[in-house]
């Protein structure tokens, strides 16, 4: 089941202002989702002509899996997650040295497992003008509870 329209990236994501790279979130679903990026100047992560390293293709796979998290809590309990952490990236290539200013980006995640704690697996692609030049699989946690928000804080106190 799909949640329609799609909400914009800010509003399901925990990036706030230039951090947020994402432009559009085209579908989502219980496994998995799309979006589009095109490269521009001024993120966080843009180069002075507003290229992208290759190297970011993890952050950018990782925020899809951030609003795939945003949206299916969205839909399954009306608000967006709180918060996600990445714990790892495999396997991850990229067929790029950059993404270049200008470029349009298709971010595809798809969950290909999770567990009971909210430990979760997902593969992810990044395509140009449909082919795919980057790709990788990211381990993702996202507390089902505020039990480990609030151990974590306690710990830094």
């Amino acid at each position: 089941m799909s949640i329609e329209p799609m909400p914009a990236p800010a509003t399901v994501i925990p990036h706030k202002r230039d951090a947020v790279l994402l432009d559009e979130i085209l579908h989502a679903d219980a496994t998995r989702l799309t979006a589009a990026v095109t490269v521009r100047p001024g993120t966080a992560f843009s180069d002075a002509a507003g290229n992208l390293a290759g190297w970011i293709g993890p952050e950018i796979m990782a925020q899809a899996v951030a609003a795939f998290a945003g949206c299916r809590s969205l839909r399954e309990r009306g608000e967006t997650a709180e918060i996600g952490l990445l714990l790892g990236i495999r396997d991850y290539e990229s067929g790029v040295a950059e993404f270049r200013a200008g470029d349009q980006l298709r971010i595809e995640v798809v969950r290909s497992s999770e567990d009971e704690e909210g430990r979760g697996v997902f593969d992810g692609s990044i395509s140009i003008a449909g082919a795919v030049v980057a790709a990788g699989t990211l381990t993702v946690f996202e507390p089902k509870d505020g039990s480990y928000l609030e151990a974590e804080r306690a710990r830094n106190e």
